[in-house]
């Protein structure tokens, strides 16, 4: 049980500075890719970083099986924090590229190299406790973030924000060498051909709802993440200083209401009746942007921050709800459900491209608005766990 405790520590210290670094650049990852291309073709490099990870999503877990779980991630680190060095100093169109894929690419595989050390040590009846605990630890670093982007930008400086993020990692890298016997591989993975988790997928009605629940939650983070700051900074001239206390407010939702609402689940509600509120307050909150014209950061601040309370309620219902009906050698079904972070960032990426054609930056919103309340059907649809 010590050893538990201590084990929970490290990986919650190790995911708040791998988060810290990621959060630190999201919101200025457009802007920065800005400097070398236009608006519209922002989509078409994150497009090239997604298939990118898409791909080695998908390869892995045979990685993972075959070096441990631990030496994958170690060298998944040690990529993400050069590629963040690399991108504070490369011009070069084509180095900018292959750095920005690298670095996409190494944050979201360390993303599931983090689930399977979480889910080595979980237990399922404390599933929504431990993952809403995790997720707050997260999303505590999502918050400080903005706050910290204010500073470092400074005069459009994006470079300076991807030198501080490989400096934020560094710790993270530290811990991860020291402490490598306790995070040493304690299951034997299953490995399942394709065609065996299509079926698997065919009979299990609740498999499938949660994926397409969780598809949409990430393809609303990515038309948020990168389209949001871009409206704000040029379409209603806000600066980066208000656009960071901004988020700063926005990001509080995180904190606040997942580890109540992972109680609630575990102990009361059960997971889909939370997730379809949170999906109605996302879809209303996230229609009325379109509808708002407002300079006033206090505006801005209050909308956005609803449209993170549906989020949070959302992810956090996800998390427990995925991870009471998979165990831990379930590390192919836990490699294609963060498979579709990615999966959604290209389709979302390479739908917001088409939009952009034909409507304003506005419409989008509306757009994703719709998209979002789609998503209480399946969720309606999910049976309980408890």
């Amino acid at each position: 049980m010590i050893k538990s405790q201590k084990t929970f520590i490290l990986i919650y210290f190790f995911a708040f500075f791998w988060a810290l670094s990621g959060a630190l650049v999201s919101y200025i990852q457009s802007s920065y890719l800005e400097q070398f291309v236009n608006t519209q073709s922002v989509g078409w490099y994150v497009a090239v970083a997604t298939i990118v990870t898409l791909i080695s999503l998908w390869l892995l877990p045979r990685y993972i099986r075959t070096y441990s779980n631990y030496r994958v991630s170690f060298v998944f680190i040690v990529l993400l924090a050069v590629s963040y060095f690399l991108l504070a100093h490369v011009a070069n169109l084509c180095f900018v590229l292959l750095f920005f894929t690298v670095n996409f690419a190494a944050a979201t595989l360390l993303g599931l190299n983090i689930d399977v050390f979480l889910e080595d040590i979980s237990e399922n009846e404390k599933t929504g406790r431990i993952r809403t605990r995790f997720m707050t630890i997260i999303n505590i670093a999502w918050v400080l973030a903005p706050m910290l982007m204010g500073k470092l930008v400074g005069f459009d400086s994006y470079a300076n924000v991807y030198f501080w993020s490989g400096i934020i990692i560094l710790p993270a890298m530290l811990l991860l060498f020291w402490e490598r016997r306790v995070l040493g591989d304690k299951v034997e993975y299953k490995n399942r051909q394709f065609g065996r988790l299509g079926k698997i997928f065919s009979g299990n009605r609740n498999l499938r709802n949660i994926f397409i629940t969780q598809f949409v939650l990430r393809l609303f983070y990515c038309w948020m993440v990168f389209y949001t700051p871009l409206y704000l900074h040029n379409n209603l001239g806000l600066d980066w200083t208000q656009i960071g206390a901004i988020f700063t407010v926005m990001l509080l939702p995180f904190i606040i209401f997942e580890i109540p609402a992972g109680f609630l689940a575990d102990r009361y509600w059960g997971e889909k009746e939370i997730m379809i509120i949170g999906f109605l307050i996302m879809g209303g909150a996230t229609a009325a942007i379109f509808f708002i014209t407002s300079l006033s950061v206090a505006v801005w601040a209050a909308v956005l921050f609803l449209t993170r309370v549906g989020a949070s309620l959302v992810e956090a219902m996800q998390e427990s709800y995925f991870f009471k009906i998979v165990d831990k050698q379930d590390i192919d079904l836990i490699s294609l459900f963060r498979n579709l972070y990615p999966l959604s960032w290209l389709i979302g990426s390479l739908l917001a491209v088409v939009l952009l054609l034909f409507l304003p930056l506005s419409y989008l919103f509306l757009v994703l608005a719709a998209i979002v309340l789609y998503a209480v059907y399946p969720s309606a649809t999910l049976e309980d766990t408890r």
